[in-house]
């Protein structure tokens, strides 16, 4: 509530690309977009805690408190990532609306809703970790726009992995926003291009990798 434009940047990046592919396509190329832009904006929600929590670590000092009260990294990671989850909703429910006007099906839809549940906690998780590594705040704002974009626009978030040469393919596999763009796109019936059992394997093995980081080798206090 004390912040509202926050709204308007988690719109910002993923629907400009979703009106360029719509209007460079003349309209084709939108299942793809809309594939594209929640991973976007998926990615981005997790990866925010890494600039609030840096602010809250170098400047506010409030984790200071944090860490001497029985909380531990993983319940103080999530409270603070779902208050960036609250914002994003309005910006989800509306490409969630945009899949469905696209014939994408209420089971496709509520699959897709967990998929949205791994990605945000392995780029929450993410986030989490190198927010301890922030040597100060404005250096966390531009890691984390580089980051999102090399997690969500250089993989086939907004393609087809299929278009990808064979030598490079391999590569985008083993990054989950691959995984979650090809679930999502088999969701809005462009068909998998990658099979969902792989795909969901590589998700829920990165989310457990990601969440077991933050639970043993976070570097919660200072030495």
């Amino acid at each position: 509530m004390r912040n509202p434009l926050f709204i308007a940047f988690v719109f910002s990046t993923p629907f400009t690309l979703l009106f360029i592919l719509f209007v460079a396509s003349d309209g084709t190329a939108l299942p793809f977009g809309l594939a594209g832009a929640l991973t976007m904006i998926t990615t981005e929600l997790g990866l925010f805690v890494w600039t609030d929590l840096a602010s809250y670590k170098l400047q506010n000092r409030f984790q200071d408190m944090v860490v001497a009260s029985p909380v531990s990294p993983l319940t103080y990671m999530f409270g603070v990532a779902l208050s960036e989850l609250i914002f994003g909703t309005p910006a989800l429910v509306i490409v969630f609306a945009l899949m469905w006007s696209q014939g994408a099906a209420a089971g496709a839809l509520v699959a897709a809703s967990g998929v949205v549940v791994l990605l945000w906690t392995t780029a929450t998780s993410l986030g989490f970790f190198f927010s301890a590594y922030a040597p100060n705040t404005q250096n966390a704002f531009v890691i984390n726009g580089f980051i999102t974009t090399m997690l969500s626009v250089l993989p086939p978030a907004y393609y087809s992995v299929k278009v990808l040469p064979a030598y490079i393919a391999p590569l985008a596999y083993v990054v989950p926003t691959t995984e979650a763009a090809s679930l999502f796109q088999g969701a809005i019936g462009l068909g998998y291009s990658i099979p969902p059992v792989l795909s969901l394997a590589v998700l829920v093995a990165a989310t457990a990798a990601m969440l077991a980081l933050v639970s043993f080798k976070m570097k919660w206090r200072e030495s």
